[in-house]
């Protein structure tokens, strides 16, 4: 039964973190297909200083968001609210003194960057207007590491997934109508960030945790923390490495409008890390609180049932992108990204197998082998970047395809294996084979079904919908479900929707 309660909890607190997640989702790829119709040149140059801006983040964080949940999911196990205080003020004293530093390198070096680099001066000033985001960026994402910590995840979407992606759309469409293109979507961008600052500090001061209560004492964990985190740092931008190297390398041999092109079909492949991710912060503070109890037994049930519901979910949504990838990327984004179609079906290949990893990896950092996870992350970046240099000046944006997912692949075998050596936990089992039965029927009708509809958004959602509801009435059928399943199943209706 205490297995059942934590599985539920995970299961119950993913949902409500899913839905807002599916709404901010929603919201960010309203945002991308908005300045996508700027033009394939303009959506490249926006997603380059994306990128750009993300690594300086990345690398201001020093791997601090994880360790910042792990340390705090911890230390309230332990009930030690003095080190809970010292893990946050030690976080912000490492990070925001880099991030200010970086902030300054790509003000300085953003005209050097954009000529020598990307050969586009029209890149510069969105460079000089992102670099500003980077220490706000930082701030908010520690804030939203205590909120997880806490298990405070309602908070954390909210501000990033709703908040954030409402006035970072609605400020882009008027300053879009009003005339501003490119410059407005910059503009638009940097308020979100300052808005997601602003309230990300305020509900973790009121809400959370009062860091600055100067009635409770604090104990620095500055080394600890640093010795934990620095070797997730560079796991963490080993993998985006493996996300965005593509992403570079295209814009370095390549044309603007390729990386437009190319970014809209990884905006939409990435709708696959949904799932995992909702799953992950609820997952990582309760094996971790479990782990500091030492009990093995349950994390392993926990394990498997979290890799087993990030399966059931994240089929569906892989075969209705595979199905109609053409269709989505031309009502999405308009004619012009068609050509990206091949591109598009070869990452949804890679980020269905990488979501299967996302547990494994995490049971890693809970064990704290951190410098496994850093040698795992050396090994994949390494592998993409090489793929990416041998097929990118040749095959274009096939070709930065097939290097991002040969390195998910290859990251999702390595932590499969390591993950069962070090606790002997495998999460893939039989029953996954009802799911993807379930799933291979219901996409049969969906097919059948495709060819009498004129296909639009409306369309494919009302399908989407149609193949959802007969996925879960087969695998019912087939009994894929166990009894903690319907449980869970049961909790949600209970808590949810009977209350509707």
């Amino acid at each position: 039964m205490k297995n059942t309660k934590l599985s539920n909890q995970i299961a119950i607190g993913a949902i409500i973190t899913f839905l807002g997640m599916v709404l901010g989702k929603g919201l960010t790829y309203l945002y991308v297909a908005l300045i996508a119709r700027l033009g394939s040149s303009e959506y490249g140059l926006l997603s380059l200083g994306f990128t750009i801006t993300l690594f300086l983040v990345t690398i201001s964080m020093l791997g601090l968001n994880i360790g910042l949940t792990r340390y705090i999911s911890f230390f309230i196990g332990k009930n030690n609210s003095k080190k809970i205080k010292g893990t946050i003020l030690s976080s912000i004293k490492i990070s925001l003194p880099v991030s200010l530093f970086f902030m300054m390198v790509l003000i300085l070096f953003a005209d050097k960057i954009s000529i020598n680099i990307f050969h586009n001066p029209n890149l510069i000033p969105i460079l000089k207007l992102f670099s500003f985001t980077i220490p706000f960026i930082v701030l908010s994402n520690i804030f939203s590491s205590i909120m997880i910590g806490f298990k405070k995840v309602k908070y954390h979407i909210i501000i990033n997934e709703v908040v954030e992606n409402i006035v970072k759309l609605f400020l882009t469409f008027i300053l879009i109508y009003l005339g501003y293109n490119l410059f407005g979507a910059s503009i638009a961008y940097l308020i979100s960030i300052i808005v997601t600052f602003i309230l990300s500090l305020y509900f973790v001061q009121k809400k959370t945790f009062k860091i600055f209560n100067k009635k409770i004492k604090t104990e620095f964990i500055t080394k600890e923390l640093l010795i934990f985190s620095l070797p997730l740092f560079f796991a963490g931008f080993s993998d985006l490495i493996i996300k965005w190297s593509d992403v570079l390398l295209i814009g370095y041999f390549k044309t603007a409008s390729d990386v437009g092109i190319y970014n809209a079909t990884l905006a939409t492949a990435t709708l696959l890390t949904l799932v995992p991710t909702a799953l992950m912060i609820i997952f990582l503070p309760t094996i971790t609180n479990l782990y500091s109890k030492k009990n093995d037994k349950e994390i392993k049930k926990v394990s498997i049932r979290t890799s087993k519901w990030i399966f059931f979910c994240n089929l569906p949504i892989f075969i209705m992108l595979l199905m109609l990838s053409k269709d989505i990327l031309r009502i999405m984004f308009g004619n012009e990204y068609i050509i990206g179609t091949t591109s598009f079906i070869i990452l949804l290949f890679g980020y269905i197998v990488h979501s299967l990893s996302h547990t494994n990896s995490i049971i890693l950092i809970m064990l704290k082998k951190t410098k496994t996870v850093l040698y795992v992350g050396i090994i994949t970046s390494l592998s993409s970047i090489l793929i990416n240099l041998l097929l990118i000046p040749k095959y274009g944006i096939i070709g930065g395809a097939i290097g991002t997912s040969c390195a998910l692949i290859l990251n999702y075998l390595i932590y499969t294996f390591l993950a069962y050596r070090f606790t002997g936990i495998f999460v893939i089992k039989l029953f996954y084979i009802k799911f993807i039965i379930s799933a291979l029927l219901s996409a049969f009708i969906i097919y059948l079904l495709k060819d009498a509809v004129n296909l639009s958004i409306f369309s494919i959602i009302v399908l989407s919908i149609v193949f959802s509801f007969i996925y879960l009435i087969l695998n019912i059928l087939l009994k894929s479900f166990d009894k903690e399943d319907r449980y869970i199943l049961s909790s949600f209706y209970n808590k949810f929707l009977r209350k509707g």
